[in-house]
């Protein structure tokens, strides 16, 4: 029986069967037209798959993933979105809302971070994950482990992108001041790492030395910009207990208005590790 209450159509979870299949057909050196040939369907039908424009059913999921060697955990989301038509419902997932933070870091064109109290996950060090997120708090040796094996996937993968998308990260200086929790070779190396990134030509790193609007958590907001294969635009942001991939165009705005105020109130990185006066500046090369 057909459920009378149908949720809203994700374009999160339209996009991303075909993400997971451009990336591992790639991955492994495969056609579109060798792929349609084992699955009974021609290069066109691929094709669209990989611009969302149709997703597979169940049975070619499970081809897709067999041929591919799709990992399971991705395999089962692309057959649970093959069910629901792509109208699950996905905001409660945890998980999955890290995987389209993955994948929107992988192919979209730009990129726009705010974080008050840590430096984001694609900048952070082996020693800062390991030395200050475990402060904030009580992360097991497995989460932790399993945490920084997916940062490090994530800012190997946009750094290898060729296409070069725009990344600007705005960060509270309560985060560069949390690097006092750490050895001083460890804090440099961690300044180090946000110099490096901020040097980049399409990288631009900025602090927030001042006030900031009440209620301003950590946010990201994804747009596909001019990249070939970005996906639709949403913002990521978390709560205790809770995550969401905000797609709504109403609700994006607000973040968009958000963002400006951060900016206006942000100093590029440079400036304000040359203006510090309490250790930061004498020890940043």
């Amino acid at each position: 029986m057909e459920r009378q209450h149908r949720m809203a159509q994700s374009h999160l979870a339209k996009w991303f069967p075909g993400r997971v299949t451009h990336h591992y057909r790639e991955l492994r050196g495969r056609t579109q037209a060798y792929i349609g040939a084992l699955l009974g369907v021609n290069y066109q039908t691929v094709a669209r798959w990989e611009k969302s424009k149709k997703c597979p059913d169940v049975g070619e999921v499970l081809g897709l993933a067999k041929y591919l060697k799709i990992p399971q955990e991705l395999s089962n989301y692309m057959e649970d979105i093959a069910r629901n038509e792509a109208q699950k419902n996905f905001q409660a997932d945890r998980r999955f809302n890290a995987l389209c933070l993955q994948f929107a870091e992988m192919y979209n064109g730009v990129i726009c971070k705010w974080d008050p109290y840590l430096i984001p996950g694609i900048a952070q060090t082996r020693a800062y994950h390991f030395g200050v997120v475990p402060m904030t708090q009580n992360y097991t040796a497995a989460q932790l482990k399993r945490g920084w094996k997916f940062k490090l996937e994530r800012s190997r993968a946009l750094l290898a992108r060729t296409d070069e998308p725009k990344v600007v990260l705005i960060i509270s200086d309560v985060a560069l001041r949390n690097l006092r929790f750490l050895s001083e070779p460890d804090r440099l190396a961690q300044l180090k790492r946000l110099q490096y990134l901020d040097s980049l030509p399409n990288w631009e790193i900025r602090i927030v030395a001042t006030l900031y609007p009440e209620g301003a958590t950590a946010f990201s907001i994804y747009r596909a910009g001019e990249a070939e294969h970005g996906g639709p635009d949403f913002v990521y942001t978390e709560v205790w207990d809770n995550s969401w991939c905000i797609e709504e165009d109403t609700r994006i705005k607000r973040y968009d208005d958000l963002w400006n105020i951060l900016l206006g109130k942000s100093i590029a990185l440079k400036e304000y590790l040359d203006d510090r006066r309490d250790g930061l500046a004498e020890e940043h090369p």
